[in-house]
């Protein structure tokens, strides 16, 4: 009896001792990362790539391997979760077109998540956009709802608060999981997104030293011509297709006026789909912008300004709030500026389902 209490006596110390090393969660205010601004300033170009800088800034950022439920392909991911207790925000953050996982402008992103205690991973979903498997595919969107299913298995998460952010492809991809998943999100930061596959292939016709169009044949089986299957392939790809699907998501699109890029009117037909029918911009207003690459004078009843824009940030010309989404227009090329959909982000979450109470004995 007297081994047995002793036994006892040593677990309870056991258990003591650890629950003493993880800390409870309590969050903290947030405040602007000052030191970082917009992925042009950012130290590292778009397609650069290293675990090393990585490490090097987030010493806890795991490398993991997570297997997707369709195919069973093992996709890399970067993960980080600190181990206090508690359910923390989830933000999954997307490499954008031309770059794989270890994307580095997205290292400000984690920085953000490890100072405010929020889970974070970023996800291969498949690499670069220039195979069938990648862009948006099927499988690719897959394997970001099997990066959510590994953070929650990983680490304490908080449903009601799961972002996902990107910029560019990244941002297309964004959208489109927004549309086909509509019930996993709490809210979506979408900066310079591609809306619509086709159009925008017919727009990369006028600069063909870019590598843009080759990746879309390649991906969608051939150039997406009217009436083709690989149009149709495209546009099960795009936006387009799914963004009315995303209407009860909180939805931040954010575009710079002059993106030769991606044109502005990708971000403004997406609002206009999700806005009510009045909050719209007309098509001879989207024109307008398109061509002189402004505001038209009509347009101007809408604010420029915005709280989560701060003087280091891009300047602001529109921003229209309709619904659940929130429309930002710019001045500036194609860019993504960090923290206000950080911001904005931390701000938003989703109302629960009531879990149904068990009835008890005799009811």
């Amino acid at each position: 009896m007297k081994k047995h209490l002793i036994i006892a006596l040593y677990l309870l110390c056991a258990i003591v001792a650890f629950s003493s090393c993880r800390k409870d969660r309590q969050e903290k205010p947030v405040d602007r990362m000052d030191e970082y601004t917009t992925s042009k300033k950012y130290p590292a170009k778009f397609a650069d790539e290293s675990l090393e800088k990585w490490q090097e800034q987030i010493p806890e950022i795991q490398k993991v391997k997570i297997k997707s439920t369709i195919d069973g392909n093992e996709q890399p991911a970067l993960f980080y979760s600190s181990e206090t207790v508690g359910k923390r925000p989830l933000l999954v953050m997307l490499h954008s077109w031309s770059s794989e996982y270890l994307q580095q402008v997205s290292i400000p992103f984690a920085l953000w998540s490890k100072e405010y205690d929020w889970a974070f991973i970023h996800p291969n979903y498949r690499g670069k956009f220039d195979n069938p498997d990648a862009m948006a595919s099927d499988l690719a969107i897959q394997d970001i709802v099997d990066a959510v299913n590994y953070a929650k298995a990983n680490a304490e998460i908080d449903e009601s608060r799961i972002y996902i952010l990107g910029s560019s492809g990244g941002a297309m991809t964004a959208l489109v999981a927004a549309g086909k998943h509509p019930e996993i999100w709490a809210g979506v930061v979408a900066w310079v997104p591609v809306f619509d596959l086709v159009d925008w292939y017919a727009f990369s016709q006028n600069y063909p030293h870019r590598d843009y169009n080759r990746h879309v044949a390649a991906a969608c089986g051939g150039e997406p011509l009217p009436g083709t299957p690989a149009a149709e392939e495209c546009k099960r790809r795009s936006p387009s297709t799914y963004i009315h699907n995303a209407k009860d998501v909180p939805i931040f699109l954010a575009h710079g006026t002059v993106d030769v890029l991606v044109p502005p009117d990708h971000s403004i037909r997406a609002f206009n789909i999700l806005a009510n029918p009045e909050d719209t911009i007309s098509q001879k207003q989207i024109d307008y912008i398109l061509e002189k690459q402004e505001l038209p004078e009509g347009i101007r009843g809408a604010t420029n300004r915005d709280k989560y824009f701060g003087t280091k940030d891009p300047q602001i010309v529109f921003m229209r709030e309709s619904a659940n989404v929130r429309l930002v227009l710019f001045v500036g090329v194609h860019d993504m500026a960090y923290n206000p959909g950080l911001l904005w982000l931390n701000e938003q979450q989703k109302k629960m389902p009531e879990t149904a109470e068990v009835p008890t004995a005799g009811q």
